[in-house]
């Protein structure tokens, strides 16, 4: 009854399933989605709001992956919700999501998925939340590709930029990105390790 609601976006339903102690956590025959999961990647705001509502008492579970390791989060981040990812970041110490969670294909996280298909508001979501979720930004792919890498490849500066910005990025090779040492070079007064990075830009100048 639940997943029955969830998919036909009606919140009365959803509201009397879980009244009548319905599993928020149960999973369908298909692809393995949970409710959450099916809210968050149909942007059913008012279900996720819902669903969300009390953590600690339905004992919901955020960080549940369907058959294709897509969790709510890296489902809304794969559509490009904003608003989704918002409200599944809101409460983490309630919700104990996994930001670093990573799904089958490729072993892509919500933030590199968001790096690589130029969402600035979703990274800047995740970036910010950080804190909070222990996210890592520097997950490697199965290539070894990073965050900060796709969007320098694909020269998606203002990611770059607020990449740059996080206390804890590690810059791998992505300096031999012409616009990336520029960028180092120009903006080196908001980073937080001027100095390093710095040294960094110095060591890849010689080396490519």
């Amino acid at each position: 009854m639940l997943l029955k609601a969830v998919k036909n976006n009606d919140i009365e339903g959803v509201k009397k399933a879980l009244d009548n102690g319905e599993n928020i956590n149960t999973r369908d025959d298909d692809y393995g989605d949970t409710a959450l999961i099916i809210a968050s990647l149909y942007r059913y705001t008012d279900i996720v709001k819902l669903l969300l509502e009390n953590p600690e008492k339905t004992k919901i579970n955020v960080n549940i992956q369907d058959d294709n390791g897509n969790t709510a989060l890296i489902s809304a981040s794969v559509k490009g919700y904003t608003d989704i990812v918002k409200l599944l970041l809101e409460n983490p110490e309630k919700t104990n999501i996994d930001v670093n969670i990573k799904r089958n294909n490729f072993k892509n996280t919500a933030l590199k998925i968001a790096s690589y298909e130029e969402y600035t508001d979703i990274v800047r979501l995740l970036l910010e939340s950080s804190n909070k979720t222990n996210l890592d930004v520097n997950i490697q792919d199965d290539d070894g590709n990073t965050s900060l890498i796709y969007a320098s490849y694909f020269k998606y500066m203002e990611i770059v930029k607020l990449l740059l910005k996080h206390r804890k990025i590690k810059l791998y090779d992505v300096l031999h990105y012409t616009q990336i040492k520029e960028v180092l070079r120009r903006n080196v007064d908001y980073l937080y390790q001027p100095k390093k990075f710095k040294k960094e830009v110095k060591y890849y100048d010689k080396r490519f």
